[in-house]
């Protein structure tokens, strides 16, 4: 695969993700913010069904990311990989575990203290995965204007 179709792919991918964690994070904020219980329920559905979408865009951004820069990067391609790692981590440690959960509880009414504290880990873990793929968009456009990215690496 050559290396404008890598971009393609792992620019493509990374929006994704990005808009995918953004879409959840605010349907959860209106539908919480409603107190409409079938909003929330229909929120919570959705989420749970779109799930395999942002893993498959997280996987894609990872693969393409580490085919076009393989080595252990410095600089900036060193912290696009960190907040990587960290954003992974948070999707499969908290994210994933707190909207089966947070599904499971809503279709059943169960609206008590623990859905409203899962939420509220579930909120704040989605703030930081959307700072995290936020940075890496950011900092993906400055290699962009860069000329030779692998110079910033080592910077």
């Amino acid at each position: 695969m050559n290396r404008q179709t890598l971009v393609l792919i792992h620019r493509t991918a990374g929006a994704l993700a990005f808009l995918t964690v953004a879409s959840f994070f605010t349907s959860t904020l209106f539908a919480e913010l409603s107190g409409v219980q079938h909003h929330i329920v229909a929120v919570k559905q959705a989420i749970l069904w779109c799930i395999p979408l942002l893993i498959l865009s997280m996987m894609l951004t990872g693969v393409s990311g580490n085919k076009l820069y393989p080595s252990k990067g410095k600089g900036v391609i060193g912290a696009k990989q960190g907040r990587m790692k960290i954003a992974a981590a948070n999707g499969l440690l908290v994210m994933l575990p707190s909207a089966v959960f947070l599904y499971f509880k809503a279709v059943s009414l169960e609206f008590d203290g623990y859905f409203w504290a899962v939420q509220a880990i579930e909120l704040v873990g989605g703030a930081i995965n959307l700072t995290m793929i936020g940075l890496n968009i950011r900092d993906g456009l400055s290699l962009k204007r860069t000329k030779n990215p692998r110079a910033k690496q080592s910077a």
